[in-house]
């Protein structure tokens, strides 16, 4: 029954609705067209009307467009069409339509493009594609795109202003597609921009290799002599070669190669390696040309010069007379064949020796040698005579020496590069050997016979006897040396030595054993001449000599370790010392063999006593300053950290080796990483291991190949902050 009446009921509601509408309005109000700029957003239409429903003239929002449609290009220019529909109660359909025109606004020009900005670049090997450049350096950037269709490209130009600088001339091009018309005239749409980029090899690596000092012998003339050297030449690590240029103005070339002729005297000038862009690294090369044409003496006939008085203690009363004469006061007009060259005078061949002072004690004539030397060491000298009066002076008890030619002293000290006193060197002084003439004179018997012719015309024979007289003269060669030890301070004196006489003075010493010199000094020694590791130091330099031919490389480091193994033997070398005349100031400390000289000090014309000829010996294979192979079984370094080693390396065994098996004791602090590198003597990888131990004792046990009977191995054990190194040796079969 009550279903029933329900469905009566809706029946009477439907059909009541028609009537009760029929004085219903209804109406759907669209928003009208627009025209807006294409660099408006899009994003809300809305802002350019809404749609709205009039119901029963009460104004309610309509629903969102049902279509909304763009017809508008790539530049973002057309027409966008939204459309509503609303359905009345009635269900009547009822649409409307808003069209937004898109019309071209402000054209996009070259006011909106930002251009990438000039970039130099410093590096090994630069890189110049854009994706490799920092922002602002890359690509153009846009300001404004709304309405544009903005578009890029670029070509890249390379200019080479020497090796290692450069420049890129990179020509961008930007187009608006929404401008441009291709092959249009005048172009539109198109805007091109050269960016500069600067590229700089830079190589702090560069090494410049240039020859040594060269002195060479004139012919026998005035000109100058074609001198060779050796070309320059410079390494770099990027890989670029580099142009090495001289300075000289004798060269042939301009080029490495600094050869050509060389006139007399010295020439100094560079040799200059450019990289980057301007950057030069440069040494400074000397040639010296020595002539063999000697200067022209020419000397005063006697010079006569007057004392001056001098009171040392001061009472008003002369004691003594004194007066200094240069060697330049006897020249008249000395001169060199050659032309003008700087003439050099002294009293004897010392150059320095360029003035002498002469006392009462030279009262009197006294004969004097005025020594010319040129640029190239070349000397002549002319003998003279000086004159010294007592006149004006009248310096009481002013006599001259007597015949008994006086006494001088000659002493020193010698040291080791450390300043310690070096005992037991031998000195020798040598007077310079003279000619004496030996005069021997026999007696000879004989008969001196004659004849007599008689009237009769016989001959007579008359035998007298006969005693002759020859004189016969010898010269012998006499040669004075007196030698000398010095004492435990390195103390030498010579104290009787006689005055005005030549003398060269020279030092020895012979070592009976190896005293210190082992297989750490071969180390140092095979480090520099592998160059891994370059000796600076100029005695350590001249103490690696060890076959004395004055040139450092691998013949020394193997005639050192021949030595150490006892294959060879120190007493046959052809020194133990290099004795250095102090002070001596290396102008290349990395050659400083051109200051050793023979090894002999000439003193000429010694007058006055020399108390300070000291010298530093510097031991023949002595490189590392320590003593014994122990100190060097284990050597350890940190590799840029502080503090104490995490691990230590205990006694190699076996070693010396002759199996292929060796073990490492290990002592670890805590968990470490270790890499264990053995190289040979040459400097070759011979096998690397590697291996995570924990904290405690540990033996590491390795295998290494054949070795041949007395080689030489390094090996390093490293945790990455400390490495520990040492030496193995393959024993003997």
């Amino acid at each position: 029954m009550k279903t029933t009446c329900f469905r009566l009921s809706l029946c009477c509601l439907l059909f009541a609705l028609p009537l009760l509408s029929r004085g219903m309005s209804f109406y759907l109000q669209c928003p009208p067209d627009v025209t807006i700029q294409c660099s408006e957003s899009l994003t809300d239409l809305d802002k350019w009307g809404k749609a709205w429903v009039w119901k029963d003239y009460v104004k309610l929002p309509a629903p969102a467009p049902k279509t909304v449609i763009y017809n508008t290009n790539a530049c973002g220019i057309g027409f966008i069409t939204r459309t509503w529909e609303v359905e009345d109660p009635h269900w009547n359909v009822h649409r409307c339509s808003q069209t937004i025109t898109v019309a071209a606004g402000l054209a996009f020009t070259s006011a909106d493009i930002t251009w990438p900005g000039y970039y130099q670049i410093e590096d090994c090997n630069p890189l110049v594609d854009p994706r490799n450049l920092p922002y602002g350096y890359d690509y153009p950037r846009f300001n404004r795109v709304q309405c544009s269709q903005p578009m890029y490209s670029y070509k890249d130009t390379k200019y080479t202003i020497s090796q290692g600088c450069m420049k890129i001339l990179r020509e961008w091009k930007v187009i608006d597609w929404c401008q441009f018309v291709p092959n249009a005239k005048p172009v539109v749409g198109l805007w091109t921009y050269t960016q500069v980029i600067k590229l700089v090899v830079n190589d702090s690596s560069v090494v410049l290799h240039c020859p040594s000092d060269t002195i060479a012998h004139a012919r026998l003339d005035c000109a100058g002599q074609f001198v060779k050297l050796d070309s320059a030449f410079a390494n770099s690590q990027c890989g670029y070669p580099l142009a090495v240029r001289n300075t000289s103005p004798y060269s042939r070339g301009k080029g490495p190669d600094a050869s050509g002729e060389y006139p007399l005297g010295t020439t100094e000038f560079y040799y200059i390696a450019e990289y980057g862009c301007g950057k030069e690294i440069k040494c400074k090369v000397k040639v010296t040309v020595r002539g063999k044409i000697g200067p022209v003496p020419y000397c005063l006939n006697g010079l006569v010069v007057a004392l001056m008085p001098v009171d040392t203690n001061r009472d008003g009363t002369p004691d003594d007379g004194m007066i200094e004469v240069w060697a330049k006061d006897f020249d008249i007009g000395s001169y060199h064949p050659c032309g003008a060259q700087p003439l050099h005078f002294s009293f004897s061949a010392d150059t320095a020796h360029r003035s002498q002072i002469f006392t009462c004690a030279d009262l009197g004539k006294n004969e004097v040698s005025m020594y010319v030397t040129d640029s190239s060491g070349n000397q002549a000298f002319c003998k003279t005579y000086l004159e010294i009066q007592n006149n004006n002076a009248r310096i009481p008890d002013c006599r001259r020496k007597d015949s008994i030619r006086s006494t001088i002293v000659v002493s020193g000290l010698v040291r080791d590069p450390a300043g310690k006193a070096c005992a037991d060197i031998g000195v020798n002084l040598k007077a310079t050997p003279q000619w004496k003439v030996i005069e021997r004179r026999d007696t000879v018997f004989g008969y001196r016979y004659d004849t007599i012719l008689v009237a009769s015309g016989n001959i007579f024979y008359i035998r007298w006897p006969d005693t002759s007289i020859q004189v016969r003269k010898d010269s012998v060669l006499e040669e004075l040396i007196e030698r000398s030890l010095t004492d435990g301070q390195g103390n030498y004196v010579f104290d009787a030595v006689v005055a005005e006489g030549d003398y060269s003075l020279s030092m020895d010493r012979r070592e009976t054993g190896l005293d210190g010199i082992d297989l750490g000094d071969v180390i140092v020694l095979l480090k520099h001449s592998l160059g891994s590791e370059r000796m600076v130091d100029p005695y350590q330099l001249l103490a690696a000599d060890v076959n004395g031919d004055r040139q450092l490389d691998v013949l020394d480091a193997r005639l050192l370790y021949d030595i150490v193994i006892g294959r060879a033997f120190y007493a046959d070398l052809p020194r133990h010392y290099y004795f250095v005349r102090d002070p001596v100031l290396f102008p290349d400390p990395l050659h400083p063999f051109s200051e050793l000289g023979d090894q002999t000090l000439e003193l000429q014309g010694l007058r006055h006593s020399m108390r300070s000829i000291n010298y530093t010996a510097v031991r023949i294979g002595e490189l590392d300053g320590l003593g014994g192979f122990s100190s060097l079984a284990n050597r350890t370094s940190s590799a840029g950290q502080s503090g104490v080693a995490a691990f230590s390396v205990g006694e190699v065994y076996p070693n010396p080796f002759s199996g292929s098996q060796l073990s490492f004791p290990l002592l670890l602090k805590e968990k470490r990483i270790l890499q264990l590198h053995l190289t040979n003597a040459q400097g070759q990888m011979v096998c690397d291991y590697e291996g995570s131990f924990d904290p405690g004792q540990h033996r590491w046990q390795i295998s290494i190949g054949d070795m041949p009977a007395g080689a030489l191995l390094f090996y390093s054990i490293s945790d990455g902050e400390h490495i520990v190194y040492g030496q193995l040796i393959r024993a003997s079969e």
